[in-house]
């Protein structure tokens, strides 16, 4: 992954998530084709990528998000029309080993010596980079993955192969849940460096997983516990970046991260609390500080209420008077 840019923790301040985008929307000519297979294909993911079979490669379409989660994993989301991917002979030998995890939401062909296999509309495949190997997409679509390097998931898996190739089903638990994770950590608000270290440790386990389901039935009940930190950091902030939203329930929170309503209510348990009063006190808070905001001086009361996810104004008033022993009126400068 020497090829991907590199990001530094800090004690001072949430680590920062480099996020490389590239798209055929912005390239344009008759090199438009070769400019997408240097900058995507050779420069950040190491592969060659041309059109599928007869496509026309002018008309290729490929748009893609590859996030530096820290220096031993990345993430990368890509719509795309039919393309071909291989990771040939010449390539290989960059010394490049890592391991990645990817799914796609249509169909693929999955070719390596020796090797060939359909893998269904959501299905998973793990790959190493040290393989020869392409994947074929005849229709197009999505697809996402996660890389890391060997080494780093080695040291959790002692007996890892050299270059592992495993298929896996569209219901793999495990799997979908390391995409998933992978996918808030990208997209979803900064961590604090300690949250943030917990979190890449946590992908790191989740794929030895999928790797060693022995492994994984092993883990013991610490390294389990220190995870939901973590987790617990991003469900709190996907819920404050959705405050504004009346019906935001447990239920669209559980959905958000893979997770059933009753692991997301033991996780707010851990801190003696529960999903509808975390949501119902960080309401609250935004509004106080909203109403003591001279920004916000000239909005009506209703108009804030609204805006952090209250349904009625009564039952913000009430709400407020209980939290702060004053009317909503009487915080305003």
């Amino acid at each position: 992954m020497a090829a991907m840019p590199s990001s530094s923790s800090s004690t001072a301040a949430p680590p920062a998530i480099d996020v490389a985008h590239v798209s055929s929307r912005d390239l344009d000519g008759p090199n438009k084709a070769a400019a997408l297979r240097e900058l995507f294909g050779r420069e950040l993911m190491r592969i060659d990528l041309w059109a599928h079979g007869d496509s026309d490669p002018h008309a290729m379409e490929f748009n893609t998000s590859v996030a530096t989660l820290g220096p031993q994993t990345i993430y990368a989301y890509s719509e795309h029309s039919p393309t071909h991917m291989w990771r040939s002979p010449a390539l290989t030998h960059d010394g490049c080993d890592d391991i990645y995890l990817c799914t796609s939401r249509r169909r693929m062909l999955i070719r390596a010596p020796g090797h060939e296999h359909f893998m269904a509309p959501g299905g998973m495949y793990v790959m190493s980079k040290a393989r020869v190997h392409e994947a074929l997409s005849p229709w197009g679509g999505v697809t996402s993955c996660i890389l890391v390097p060997r080494a780093a998931l080695a040291r959790l898996v002692p007996r890892l192969e050299e270059a592992p190739l495993h298929h896996l089903p569209p219901d793999a638990p495990g799997a979908a849940l390391a995409l998933g994770y992978a996918q808030l950590l990208a997209q979803g608000p900064a961590l604090s460096p300690s949250q943030h270290a917990a979190a890449l440790d946590h992908l790191h386990v989740l794929l030895a997983g999928v790797l060693s389901p022995e492994w994984r039935a092993a883990l013991d009940a610490q390294a389990h516990a220190a995870a939901q930190a973590p987790r617990l950091a991003l469900i709190r902030r996907n819920i404050e970046a959705r405050l504004q939203q009346p019906d935001l329930s447990l239920a669209q929170i559980a959905r958000l991260h893979h997770l059933t309503p009753r692991q997301v209510q033991r996780l707010f348990a851990q801190e003696g609390t529960c999903f509808s009063d975390y949501l119902r006190d960080a309401r609250l808070q935004r509004a106080h500080a909203m109403l003591a905001d001279p920004r916000h001086s000239r909005r009506r009361v209703l108009e804030i209420a609204f805006d952090c996810g209250f349904a009625d104004i009564t039952t913000f008033n009430r709400t407020f008077r209980q939290r702060y022993g004053v009317a909503p009126t009487q915080v305003r400068p």
